[in-house]
C-alpha cells in the first residue's frame, strides 16, 4: 500500500463505523468491560449496554489516530548520525543534507483511557495500552537548518497490539506500506525541539 501521511489507524486497518473496528467479542468479554457493564446496569436500567459499547468502539478507533511521524521523530532524534546535523557550526543553515537510514526498528507505547459519565456520575476509567513495533527500510531524510524538512522515501512494516487493562483485545501484523516520492514537512521538525513528546518511543537499533 502506498501512502505518505500514514497514521496508526492505517497500520492497524481500523476504519471508523465498520463492524470489525475492534475485536468486539474480546472487548465485551474483557473483565473490566464486564465490570463496567454491571455497574451501568445497577446505576440505571435505562442505560443500554449495546449503545454504550458502540460509542466505546468508536472512541477506541480514535485512539489509533496518531500520525506516524509523531511516533518516528522522537526515536530519530536519538540517532547520533541525525543529531549531528543539529550543530549549526558543522552544518550551516543553507546546507541541505540527504540522510539515508539503515533498516531499523522503532517501538512505541501509548496509554489512552476511556471514562463513561452518566448524569454527572463518572464510572471508573478503562485504561488501554496501544503498542507497536515498526521496522523501517530505505528511509531518506532531507535535513536543513537543524530541521527534518522532508521524508523522501521508505517502507514501513511491523506489528501492534491493544490491551484493555491487561487483557489483549487486538493483535495483528501490519502489511508493508511504501512511502514513495516526497513527504514535505513544511517548516520542518526541529532536531533540538525541547517540547515534551506525547508518544513514548524508543529505537530498537
Amino acid at each position: 500500500m502506498s501512502k505518505t501521511e500514514l497514521n496508526m489507524k492505517d497500520l492497524f486497518g481500523m476504519e471508523r463505523g465498520k463492524g470489525a473496528v475492534v475485536e468486539r467479542e474480546k472487548f465485551d468479554n474483557a473483565k473490566s468491560a464486564t465490570e463496567l457493564k454491571d455497574k451501568l446496569a445497577k446505576k440505571s436500567k435505562l442505560i443500554r449496554w449495546d449503545a454504550v459499547k458502540d460509542v466505546m468502539a468508536e472512541k477506541t478507533v480514535e485512539m489509533f489516530d496518531i500520525p506516524l511521524v509523531k511516533v518516528l521523530f522522537p526515536a530519530w532524534k536519538k540517532y547520533r548520525e541525525i543529531m549531528e546535523f543539529a550543530d549549526p557550526e558543522k552544518h550551516p543553515p543553507r546546507e541541505t543534507s540527504l540522510i539515508s537510514l539503515a533498516e531499523h526498528t522503532v517501538k512505541t507505547d501509548h496509554h489512552p483511557y476511556l471514562q463513561v459519565s452518566y448524569r454527572g456520575f463518572q464510572f471508573p476509567k478503562l485504561d488501554f495500552t496501544l503498542s507497536a513495533e515498526l521496522t523501517l527500510q530505505g528511509i531518506v531524510l532531507r535535513i536543513q537548518d537543524g530541521k527534518i524538512k522532508e521524508i523522501k522515501e521508505g517502507t514501513v512494516k511491523g506489528k501492534g497490539s491493544l490491551l484493555l487493562e491487561k487483557e489483549l483485545v487486538i493483535e495483528r501484523p501490519f502489511g508493508s506500506y511504501d512511502l514513495p516520492g516526497s513527504f514535505d514537512l513544511g517548516d520542518g521538525i526541529p532536531l533540538q525541539d525541547s517540547d515534551a513528546e506525547h508518544a513514548s518511543a524508543r529505537s530498537g537499533r
